[in-house]
């Protein structure tokens, strides 16, 4: 046996555990009230009469007409049989094969009532009752009942259903009323979950709620989304100008500062701004004089030479490349 097969078997072991678990939870609810149940009358050998719920038998009192027969404990034959583990469906059939193996008269002529339970080494464990067929129709005739009536057969307070036409039908009926009873549990569960579950509802509905108001305001926002993007635009625009203002040279200044500084036997070729760097060509009689000049300069710091000073022999100059960087007003070169 394949291991897949181990388990389908022991699946379908724990789900017949399971039915039988419920069903016998049904059974309990319904012989207590707890649960719809369809109830008869039934009347003992000796004229009483009983109301039977499930395996539950309660006396009456009255002559209330009867529907059923009740065989005592007495009349029948009781027993106790262990079966192999098998699906709780095949269990009629397996019943009906040992109860015709361990009875002393032939199938025909026995009424035969059960019950099963599972064991919890697996299998089942069946209690079982019969009596002569024979026997049962003269105390059927005798108490008025019809040889289709429901039986049960009774021992130690419980009764044991003989399952034949009458109980196929009264199961019938019960399984519509189990159906009625699912449907008025869960109305009442319903009806109690939901004071539970309204503030999500409320919820939910403020958020439908608000996102149906954005939907609706959000074309009419759409030109004032425009406006805003265009006017953070020009605000970006207007901070980088203000950057650029404020980082610019003054070129006036410059032009000041230079020629403050530079000699009269000087002259300029070229004049280079780059932020707040400068950069100066020209000729003048004296370079190392001219860088001391235009050190001393106001707002012209780090003069340096960029290259060898040459002398041009027909004027008698030296040519000179000279950087520097403007430090701004009213800082300290």
């Amino acid at each position: 046996m394949t291991a897949w097969r181990q388990l389908s078997l022991r699946a379908h072991a724990a789900l017949d555990r399971l039915a039988w678990g419920l069903g016998d939870l049904k059974r309990a609810l319904m012989e207590r009230g707890g649960w719809p149940a369809t109830s008869c009358t039934a009347i003992a050998l000796d004229g009483s009469r009983w109301s039977v719920t499930g395996t539950r038998a309660r006396r009456l009192k009255g002559d209330r007409r009867a529907s059923a027969l009740l065989v005592p404990e007495p009349e029948c034959l009781w027993g106790n049989v262990q079966l192999p583990d098998m699906p709780r469906r095949s269990l009629p059939n397996g019943v009906e094969e040992t109860l015709w193996r361990v009875s002393p008269l032939p199938p025909d002529q026995i009424v035969a009532a059960w019950q099963a339970e599972p064991l919890a080494q697996g299998g089942w464990s069946v209690q079982w009752g019969m009596c002569r067929r024979n026997t049962l129709l003269e105390h059927l005739g005798r108490q008025g009942l019809s040889e289709t009536a429901q039986v049960y057969l009774m021992r130690n307070g419980a009764v044991f259903p003989v399952r034949g036409d009458a109980w196929r039908k009264q199961d019938r009926r019960q399984g519509l009323m189990d159906c009625a009873g699912v449907v008025v549990l869960l109305i009442l569960l319903a009806a109690l979950a939901l004071p539970a579950l309204m503030p999500l509802v409320l919820k939910r509905q403020a958020v439908v709620r608000a996102v149906s108001h954005v939907s609706a305001l959000e074309p009419q926002a759409a030109p004032l989304r425009q406006k805003m993007d265009e006017l953070r635009r020009q605000a970006l625009l207007a901070e980088e100008l203000r950057k650029n203002v404020s980082a610019d040279v003054p070129l006036a200044s410059v032009i000041d500062a230079l020629s403050g500084a530079i000699p009269a036997d000087t002259w300029l070729d070229r004049i280079e701004v780059n932020g707040s760097e400068i950069r100066i060509t020209g000729l003048t009689a004296n370079a190392t004089e001219l860088t001391s000049s235009i050190a001393r300069a106001p707002g012209l710091v780090d003069v340096r030479s960029t290259g060898a000073n040459v002398r041009d022999g027909t004027l008698n100059k030296e040519r000179f490349t000279f950087e520097m960087r403007w430090r701004g007003e009213g800082v300290k070169p």
